[in-house]
């Protein structure tokens, strides 16, 4: 990792050249000997390069993260957003369409899903007009060796590659978090993962929630467009699902409080944008979205969803995306930690398999190989040696 000093710290924290906290030397007693001074800035100087390490560290900041994490049935994701014991899973009528669909060649999806058909196309023409070229008067370049790397150039793939490993942390800890991807959540724990609780600490800034029917083949074909939907270009829209009849009835204060329109009895599947822990649009029944097939409108779920600014391709910092106090994470570290085993002492041999002291000693009234168990010896009380 680079700890490249400059003036411009726009790319700071997520892989770009570092600075370095700079300590603080004002408040070091002006009078202590020099050789006291210089041991105290010495150390100063090395718990600033310590804290600047500990905090743009990669590899350690990924170790960290990795504690945190639990697996469900489903997917493996943060312990702050999702619960072992109770989320993921799929229902019947989306096993059986993924199924269905498995057999068979995938649709392209709809345009305003992706928003790369376009581009793809016109890489494929230039790639196969580019092929049909001749190369040959560049096959000299492959014949010779790379020029000598100088020290500013070095520095530069130092820099890349920082950023680089930055990028993919963020990614991976924005979908340890759900965004980007379409998680199912238990039905009493999904509103509050939404960020619609009262008090929500950092709600997630933009998510989409479908309220399924377990029955409806639009709930189906929905599910699998969100799924889409996230791994193209919405990467900072958390996507989610849960039954649609037990999230009203099982939260039943929260539900009318945030959800007032809906009614689980007829108004499920349905759909629901919220951005910042605010309810915005509500889609109850699919309407609008659904056509006579039973199968939902690409277009015209990407259209409403957009118009609702549901859709954010930028996840956030990552630093604002995990929901663990740092106390925990300090308390998580201290239990973590090895404690080195005590040193034993050296037990002393009385002939007693039981004692453990460690200091010259006899047993009274236990006779054994090492002790007579008297408190006076033998040749003392019959004065044996004397004259």
């Amino acid at each position: 990792m680079s700890l490249a000093g400059g003036g411009n710290n726009a790319w700071e924290g997520i892989g770009g050249p570092i600075n370095p906290n700079k300590p603080n030397m004002a408040d070091i007693d002006p009078t202590l000997d020099s050789c006291c001074r210089r041991e105290e800035e010495s150390i100063r100087h090395g718990n600033a390069l310590r804290s600047t390490l500990q905090k743009y560290d990669v590899v350690a900041e990924k170790e960290r993260r990795r504690r945190h994490l639990v697996a469900t049935p489903a997917f493996t994701g943060c312990r702050c957003c999702y619960d072992p014991n109770s989320d993921g899973g799929q229902y019947q009528t989306l096993m059986e369409l993924r199924e269905r669909r498995g057999m068979v060649d995938e649709q392209v999806p709809d345009e305003y899903a992706s928003g790369l058909e376009g581009d793809e196309r016109k890489h494929e023409k230039s790639k196969d007009s580019d092929d049909s070229e001749d190369d040959d008067e560049f096959d000299y370049l492959l014949d010779e060796g790379l020029p000598e790397q100088n020290e500013a150039f070095k520095m530069l793939e130092e820099i890349r590659r920082a950023e680089l490993e930055m990028e993919m942390l963020s990614r991976e800890i924005a979908l340890q978090h759900g965004y980007g991807v379409h998680r199912q959540m238990h039905p009493t724990r999904i509103l509050k993962a939404a960020g619609l609780a009262p008090g929500t600490r950092d709600p997630p800034p933009a998510v989409v929630l479908h309220l399924v029917d377990a029955d409806s083949m639009a709930s189906a074909t929905l599910d699998l467009y969100l799924e889409r939907l996230g791994e193209t270009t919405c990467r900072g829209t958390k996507f989610m699902r849960s039954g649609g009849r037990s999230t009203l009835l099982m939260n039943a204060a929260l539900a009318n409080k945030v959800l007032p329109r809906l009614q689980p009895d007829k108004d499920m599947p349905a759909l629901v944008a919220i951005r910042d822990g605010c309810v915005v649009n509500v889609c109850p029944g699919l309407q609008g979205l659904v056509d006579e097939n039973d199968e939902i409108v690409s277009h015209a779920v990407y259209e409403w969803l957009d118009r609702a600014g549901a859709l954010l391709e930028q996840p956030p910092l990552w630093e604002a995306v995990c929901r663990i106090r740092p106390e925990e994470e300090a308390l998580m570290d201290y239990m973590t930690t090895q404690k080195p085993p005590p040193k034993e002492e050296k037990r002393f041999n009385c002939g007693m398999d039981d004692c453990q002291k460690t200091f010259p000693h006899e047993h009274v009234g236990i006779k054994n190989e090492q002790q007579s168990g008297l408190l006076v010896s033998e040749e003392e009380i019959l004065g044996v040696g004397q004259d």
